[in-house]
């Protein structure tokens, strides 16, 4: 198995471009990450997706819909439909109806969502909290805020280049 080398120094005062080179590398490790363990559990990868979207919108309070969850992974209403079948029929995900407006639908993620969550993505969450705590809370603000902002900024410029 390849492993990125990491243990190189890091320069003082990093420029904005070694930031997007490491960032680059922390996506193409992440990539790596969801491919070996979906394939390891023979989850798809979409699944995958779907799975964190899911376990984030319950993280969050927020509720998820077919449609937004199609939105969030770029699929189309068929695809979405076919994904929420396969989430349903291995135990993930529930739809439920609004009662007042029967074409709405709420999914919510089930207890095997989360197990699985825990069991596929656990190990990541671990070594990264290993890393966390090497930081004092206040840097660990400074790295959460840049993240949040490179989030942002990494949407704004796919909005950009794709709406030549």
């Amino acid at each position: 198995m390849s492993v990125p080398n990491s243990t190189r120094p890091l320069p003082d005062g990093a420029e904005p471009a070694d930031l997007v080179q490491w960032l680059h590398l922390v996506a193409t490790e992440t990539d790596h990450y969801r491919e070996a363990v979906g394939a390891y559990h023979r989850v798809h990868r979409t699944d995958l997706s779907a799975l964190s979207v899911i376990m984030r919108a319950v993280r969050d309070g927020v509720p998820l819909t077919p449609r937004r969850l199609g939105e969030a992974l770029h699929l189309s209403p068929p695809a979405t439909t076919a994904l929420l079948d396969r989430l349903e029929r291995a135990g993930h995900i529930e739809r439920h109806r609004e009662p007042g407006d029967r074409r709405l639908v709420h999914l919510t993620a089930t207890d095997t969502a989360r197990d699985t969550g825990k069991r596929l993505f656990g190990p990541l969450a671990q070594h990264i909290g290993e890393v966390a705590v090497k930081y004092t809370p206040a840097e660990r603000a400074v790295i959460a805020a840049f993240l949040r902002d490179v989030t942002d900024a990494t949407a704004a410029a796919r909005e950009e280049a794709t709406d030549v």
